[in-house]
């Protein structure tokens, strides 16, 4: 029998006519809800997302205002036409951004037409907000007269699923003007929108948050960085406003920015940053085939070099990166201007194409794995808690793409590991470089708001040493260094030595022949230095052996000090100063005409080399104004051994005592100095300090109080005071202030008065200079306290 086909069912003969058609997908009204409150999770993005639009519109200022359950969004952009209403807006997805071709996008950027968004969906954040949408929009094409008016009610998408997405009507009429509450700004064109019957309610502490969160969504460095501004307008919290603005005016100070609502939104802190702590500025070239670093400490520029760009993927990035070190200082500063503590505020933020990718920076994120480093070495390397700053990068989706979820970051893309190791080895690394050996090993940095105590040949040793090891390698250009911190030290520092080494390499990069010069006159002095002292020493022990037996009395009478009971060894910790000069044994005396006679045979050799190299020809202005410093400074030495050595009750041949700085200084003070005053001036002393113990050097104390009473004497003061006391356990605070004619008015740079040669009076131009050098070498500073009367100092030692 033959097969016979099986008669086809009526479904089947349906699927065959069918089969070779295309099919396309239906959407579902309910798409509103998953690219809109669904997609956006949070309310402060959803406003994010808004205010990306009107800065992708070319805006110069988004109004945004909260009152009741609506917020009104009101920018200055473009606008558009019904077309662009019809054919871009309405159009869901759709993003003329994207289809920007490179080139048009490159020019763009050059223009700060570089886009925030470009996934067509950020209108549909106004449904995370609201129920509804009121738009209003004049395109700048559009003559005067025409506004196009949307309303979108959001609910309507969600009361049938099965109903298809583009048959939910919108409402639209043309009107001939904006229609705006009276206190917003109205556009000549621009978009306004209207979020209506809210979702939650803006109250001030949710608003406040906002600002804050928008101060770090764009222009955290300034509102000049793009040309764009943001503005708050609460009228309901306007009252309060008033309040903290008056309250902070009758203490005379302006309220922290994030407790206003009402008013600009701004993040000035980092201009005061820049002039209070240590801060870095990677850039990339026009071309992107060199990356230029400057590196700037409290408002000083220390180093500017210049190098080849490894990261081929970024070269058309505009990179551009600020990162600020917060030592204590700056990050009080920091929560004394915003209000909060700079932690809570957030670490480096990353902005694409102008605005912030969030959350990278926020506490807690650690997207860079900063943190993460920090731990293999917390003494090594700087973490989030350490640093605030921002980076920048214009591109493509394809180069830098940011999650839909809109506060997931980036996603992981070549372009994107690229700019991760840019940062940590360009930005991250250079700070830590100078940073850590620089700052971090001197205690007292932490607090200190200006360059004191850099300004000390251990500090400048510091620099030198740091900048050379970041140029030692043949690609690196050393554009330009400060003169200020790098250069030759006194040939008296501990550090003299050990910083030729660097000043050389920077010597040998920057081809400057000066600073050659300079370092080849000052090891010849410093030769000549060591050559006196070792004569000097030799002179004095051979005067030491002749009074062999005036030695001996002086140990007899010290065998009888010792056999004193123990009410003498507290007497001793009482007071390192005798009462009369009386007291004085015979050893203290022979010690005291053995330093004397140390100092003056190295004042006499000083005296013959200078003598010597003007006979020879080899002595410019420089060198004799450094030989010159030399001798002024043993004679100080001299001066001050002698007011010691009638009252102090210690070994004068030692070179270093261990017992209270705090108690020594009032000590020497009391007994040391005043005594040799004579009439015209009061000196008072104010020791509140708890025991503070470490070695020091007593003939460095005496030089320091010496210089300060005299200066005070030059400056025609009847009073000077020192007041005592310890900002933390490892740090001894001296306050000096006197009543005298006061720093003068015009120099433009205060701390040139620590400065060889400049004086406020008749005087050298040395005694602020040896206080500031003798400083360093105990792991001190001085620096200038504002006064309306007087002088006021501020000394710090660190133990």
């Amino acid at each position: 029998m033959k097969n016979q086909a099986e008669p086809k069912s009526e479904a089947e003969a349906a699927n065959a006519e069918e089969s070779g058609k295309s099919l396309h997908f239906d959407v579902s009204a309910g798409l509103k809800r998953v690219i809109g409150r669904d997609l956006i999770t949070d309310d402060e993005v959803a406003i994010f997302e808004l205010v990306k639009n009107s800065f992708d519109a070319g805006a110069t200022i988004v109004q945004v205002r909260f009152e009741g359950n609506s917020i009104w969004l009101v920018d200055d952009g473009q606008g558009m036409t019904l077309n662009d209403i019809t054919s871009k807006w309405l159009f869901v997805a759709y993003s003329s951004k994207r289809l920007s071709t490179p080139d048009s996008f490159r020019e763009q950027i050059a223009e700060r037409r570089h886009f925030a968004g470009s996934k067509g969906i950020g209108r549909f954040s106004s449904d995370r907000l609201g129920q509804e949408l009121v738009m209003q929009t004049r395109s700048r094409t559009e003559p005067a007269g025409i506004v196009h008016q949307i309303e979108v009610n959001w609910q309507a998408f969600e009361e049938d699923e099965t109903k298809h997405f583009e048959t939910v009507l919108l409402n639209y009429e043309q009107r001939s003007n904006f229609d705006l509450p009276e206190d917003l700004v109205l556009p000549a064109y621009g978009t306004a929108l209207k979020i209506q019957r809210t979702r939650v309610g803006w109250d001030r502490h949710r608003i406040l948050h906002l600002k804050t969160s928008l101060a770090k969504l764009i222009n955290p460095f300034g509102s000049a960085t793009d040309g764009f501004r943001i503005e708050i307008i609460a009228p309901a919290e306007k009252g309060r406003d008033l309040e903290i603005v008056m309250s902070a005016s009758r203490k005379g100070e302006g309220p922290a920015p994030n407790e206003i609502v009402n008013g600009e939104v701004g993040n000035f802190i980092f201009a005061t940053l820049r002039d209070k702590t240590t801060f870095i500025d990677v850039s990339f070239s026009v071309d992107g085939k060199s990356i230029t670093t400057t590196l700037t400490d409290r408002g000083e520029l220390v180093f500017r070099i210049r190098e080849p760009n490894p990261f081929s993927l970024l070269t058309q990035s505009g990179f551009g990166c600020q990162l600020f070190y917060l030592n204590q200082s700056a990050k009080m500063t920091f929560a004394r201007r915003m209000g909060i503590p700079s932690v809570r505020f957030g670490s480096v933020f990353l902005f694409r194409n102008g605005f912030r990718v969030y959350p990278i920076g926020e506490d807690g994120d650690d997207w860079f794995g900063i943190d993460a480093r920090k731990q293999q070495g917390y003494a090594r390397f700087l973490g989030t808690r350490d640093i605030i700053g921002r980076i920048e990068v214009s591109g493509t989706e394809e180069e830098f793409k940011e999650a839909s979820s809109r506060n997931q970051g980036l996603i992981e893309t070549a372009s994107v590991k690229e700019l991760r190791e840019c940062f940590r080895e360009y930005c991250l690394r250079r700070l830590e470089r100078y940073v850590v050996p620089v700052s971090w090993v001197d205690k007292g940095e932490k607090f200190a708001e200006d360059l004191s105590r850099l300004m000390t040949d251990s500090g400048r040793a510091r620099v030198a040493m740091a900048v050379a090891r970041l140029i030692d390698a043949p690609e690196v250009e050393l554009l330009d260094y400060s003169r200020k911190l790098i250069g030759v030290l006194n040939e008296r520092s501990s550090q003299f030595e050990e910083s030729l080494a660097s000043l050389r390499a920077i010597a040998d990069k920057t081809q400057d022949n000066e600073l050659h010069t300079n370092l080849e006159r000052a090891e010849r002095r410093f030769e000549e230095l060591k050559a006196a002292e070792a004569e000097a020493v030799r002179v004095a022990e051979e005067e030491r052996k002749a009074k062999e037996v005036a030695q001996a009395a002086a140990e007899a009478a010290e065998a009888q000090v010792a056999r004193v009971t123990e009410s003498l060894v507290e007497e001793r910790k009482r007071s390192l100063f005798l009462a009369s000069i009386t007291s004085l044994d015979a050893q203290n005396i022979i010690n005291m005409h053995h330093q004397i006679t140390i100092y003056a045979a190295d004042l006499k050799q000083q005296v013959e080399n200078c003598l010597a190299a003007a006979r020879a020809g080899e002595l410019n202005m420089d060198d004799l104004v450094a030989r010159l410093e030399q001798v002024a400074f043993l004679n100080q030495k001299v001066l001050s051994i002698s007011r010691l050595a009638t009252k102090a009750n210690f070994r004068l041949e030692s070179d270093t005592i261990e017992d209270d700085l705090a108690v020594y200084i009032e000590d020497y003070i009391l007994q040391g100095a005043i005594p040799f005053l004579g009439g015209g001036i009061q000196v008072r002393v104010e020791n509140t300090s708890a025991e503070f113990v470490r070695r020091f050097r007593p003939m460095e104390v005496a030089i320091v109080i010496d210089n300060l009473v005299n200066n005070a004497r030059k400056a025609k003061a009847t009073e000077i005071r020192f007041r005592l006391s310890k900002s933390d356990k490892n740090t001894l605070v001296m306050e000096v202030s006197d009543d005298g004619t006061g720093l003068p008015k015009d120099v433009e740079e205060l701390d040139r008065i620590f400065e060889l040669g400049f004086s406020r009076t008749a005087g050298s131009g040395l005694g602020l200079y040896h206080v500031r050098q003798v400083l360093g070498e105990m792991g001190g500073g001085i620096s200038i306290v504002p006064s309306e009367k007087g002088a006021s100092f501020l000394v710090r030692i660190s133990r």
